[in-house]
């Protein structure tokens, strides 16, 4: 019995600080912006997810309201779910616009987090697909300083881990979602889950804004 409780004692020990940890680096906890880590290489990274369909086009011309030597001055990574041919023509459209050195610029293909149509109970499993891909996403195109993503699930999985790489002490990377312009009175699911992990939660329409005080209104957004 004095056995038992002692490794509950040192569970709970190990719990606390870990738990202290996950509401310092939680936006909705602690707003404060987070420090980005030291870098040899001054250029800053952003990585976009282009979640297909509407939300492409919608991300694409949120890109567009951005100056164009803004942009530039980015390494700038486009995430792609698996299948999705259109939106990879369109990032390569979009970026011959800007004119930049292909070096720049990189697409990277992850697995859907969850297609159209698709069971709950095979949900699960191609989530932890997607998010291995995300992490390796990081890992192998540089931990970005700024994730923007809108409404698929795919972008549950990317804050997951920009949120992991802040929660372990190696990067503070920003993130943004952007609410689709459909959404005019309440949140998606993926905008639900996200409303506290995000640094800032954009939406489209003042009566979203009414509803959720921690969102961010600027009007139209695309």
């Amino acid at each position: 019995m004095a056995m038992l409780s002692t490794i509950i004692l040192t569970f709970v020990c190990l719990l606390i600080p870990l738990f202290l940890r996950l509401l310092y680096i939680l936006p909705f906890t602690n707003p404060k912006k987070p420090s980005p880590r030291p870098k040899h290489n001054a250029q800053k990274h952003i990585m976009i997810l282009l979640g297909s369909g509407g939300h492409t086009a919608e991300m694409l011309l949120l890109l567009k309201s951005v100056p164009a030597a803004q942009l530039q001055s980015f390494k700038r990574t486009y995430v792609v779910t698996s299948g999705d041919a259109l939106s990879v023509q369109k990032a390569a459209g979009f970026e011959q616009s800007l004119a930049t050195e292909p070096k720049n610029c990189i697409i990277r293909i992850v697995p859907r987090a969850r297609r159209v149509g698709q069971s709950w109970l095979s949900t699960p499993w191609d989530c932890v697909l997607c998010l291995v891909a995300c992490m390796k996403a990081f890992v192998e195109g540089g931990i970005p300083d700024i994730v923007i993503c809108n409404g698929p699930g795919s972008a549950v999985l990317m804050v997951l881990v920009a949120l992991g790489c802040r929660f372990i002490g190696v990067a503070g990377t920003r993130t943004i979602y952007v609410e689709s312009f459909a959404r005019t009175k309440t949140l998606s699911l993926s905008g639900n889950i996200l409303y506290p992990l995000v640094d800032r939660f954009f939406v489209q329409w003042p009566k979203v804004k009414e509803r959720y005080p921690r969102a961010e209104y600027k009007g139209i957004l695309v």
